[in-house]
């Protein structure tokens, strides 16, 4: 690789491999006959900082689920990590269980203390209201009143600082037990309730597991189509790629567990791509209205050592298609990853393994990629999609201040090209982890550039006017 730089130290330390710019690895190798010892990787990307670090920009695609508690024992060193990553919106549950202790009484005081220092950190939070105490039940007429009465007073509470509220935890799956009937009330309800007292609140519906159109269906039947304004869902695919016309994790969890015996194997679907599931959504949504704005609310690819689990170098770069997908589909507007930093050190585990960084918040290479991917396109407007599969994917942003252009590109093959316009200035490349590589303009070799891709994905930063056209073969 071009701009690699070995400095070998001494047998027992291990050997510095400098790969490009700010990217360092340091290999600790076990020779044969030596005592104890296994190898050891120390990995580091020495990042730019965060363009606009201490700004609150609501209009950023680029979230998180926080998963954290308002005295969360290590809340700086979460928060420093979440706006070094370039993070603007978090999802922060408000546990309605820890905030009305007694019937009709709220402490809010320690989520105002989390949502001030969020909004330091340029971190602006929607809240997720669920978890009842143990004296409502809101699938009851009392305990969905209830419920309306904590959604209201939490939007006028914290009015001007969280102006969106989400409607419970995937009330189609195990945070919920009752009826979608029920959760359609308790929907209604809370939604009339925050915009009767908050009328500029938006109101977070659905926030379901999966794509699941079936129980959508059932719930926009039965809910006001103005008494919430947004539709969130969780369209969690492990192992496989979004792109990927195959999802084992709805043919072996949606249909083979949650519908076991209703629907069939060939529930159309398992072969569909996210985007192509999206589309169904969307869809059903026509049937009852304009549709709504699309908010993905929890997405990962799990990290463990185990049945749907998937390598950490792979894990980084579907954070990276999965966000530029959605961005650049027009038909999801935020994407909030589950979650900063692994929930245990089980590395079988998949609850455990979900996080942009470890347990103790070492960072995986998914919290490089992610800080890479804020850096080249926060701030940036989408343009147009010169290339949008089924293989080759490149995407289009342009920074209109700087009249620069960045261009997304990857493939779901080992290998295809683009043909890429160069100009006297050149065009600079990055991966993933920000590696930079300059292409200076000759006027017969790099006028039309031919660039490998693969699967992970890189940007192609030059001036204004980029254009991109695929070559999936590699010849001239």
């Amino acid at each position: 690789m071009t701009g690699v730089k070995t400095s070998t130290f001494p047998a027992k330390f291990g050997t510095l491999l400098r790969i490009g710019a700010g990217v360092a690895v340091l290999l600790s190798l076990s020779l044969p006959g030596w005592a104890a010892g296994t190898a050891k990787s120390a990995f580091r990307v020495d990042l730019s900082p965060p363009p606009f670090p201490d700004a609150l920009l609501t209009n950023s695609p680029f979230g998180i689920n926080m998963a954290l508690h308002p005295d969360t024992p290590d809340l700086d060193a979460r928060l420093k990590a979440l706006q070094e990553l370039g993070v603007k919106w978090g999802r922060q549950d408000f546990t309605w269980r820890r905030i009305e202790r007694m019937p009709g009484e709220y402490d809010w005081e320690p989520y105002e203390r989390l949502t001030r220092r969020c909004r330091e950190r340029g971190i602006s939070l929607f809240g997720c209201l669920a978890y009842a105490p143990p004296f409502h039940d809101p699938r009851t007429v009392e305990g969905a009143e209830a419920y309306a009465r904590f959604a209201a007073a939490a939007a006028k509470r914290f009015r001007g600082q969280i102006d969106h509220w989400q409607i419970w935890n995937e009330p189609n799956g195990g945070f919920w037990q009752g009826t979608p009937e029920e959760y359609a009330r308790l929907l209604t309800l809370a939604g009339q309730a925050i915009h009767g007292t908050h009328p500029a609140a938006k109101v977070l519906g659905l926030n379901m597991a999966f794509c699941d159109v079936l129980w959508a269906q059932k719930i926009f039947r039965l809910v006001p189509w103005d008494a919430f304004d947004i539709v969130c869902f969780h369209p969690y695919r492990p192992p496989s790629a979004p792109e990927e016309k195959f999802d084992w994790w709805v043919l072996d969890q949606y249909v083979k567990s949650w519908h076991r015996g209703v629907l069939k194997e060939d529930y159309e679907m398992v072969n569909m791509t996210f985007l192509e599931q999206t589309d169904l959504l969307i869809a059903e949504m026509r049937r009852f209205g304009q549709p709504k704005p699309l908010w993905v609310t929890e997405i990962c690819w799990n990290s463990h050592l185990h049945p749907y689990g998937t390598s950490e170098l792979r894990q980084a770069d579907l954070l990276v298609r999965f966000h530029v997908l959605a961005i650049a589909s027009r038909k999801i507007e935020k994407v909030c990853w589950w979650t900063l930093k692994d929930g245990g050190p089980r590395q079988f585990d998949q609850a455990d393994m979900v996080g942009l960084a470890r347990a103790d918040l070492s960072p995986k290479y998914a919290y490089y990629a992610f800080a890479t991917l804020t850096r080249q396109l926060e701030g940036k407007r989408w343009l147009r999609n010169d290339a949008f599969g089924p293989d080759v994917f490149a995407c289009l942003f342009n920074d209109p201040e700087k009249k620069e252009d960045t261009l997304v590109a990857w493939s779901t093959r080992p290998y295809a090209y683009l043909r890429v316009n160069n100009t006297e200035e050149g065009l600079t490349f990055y991966d993933v982890y920000g590696t930079r590589r300059f292409v200076e303009f000759d006027e017969v070799r790099t006028k039309g550039l031919s660039v490998p891709l693969g699967e992970s994905p890189i940007y192609i930063v030059g001036p204004e006017g980029l254009k991109a056209s695929v070559r999936p073969d590699p010849g001239w």
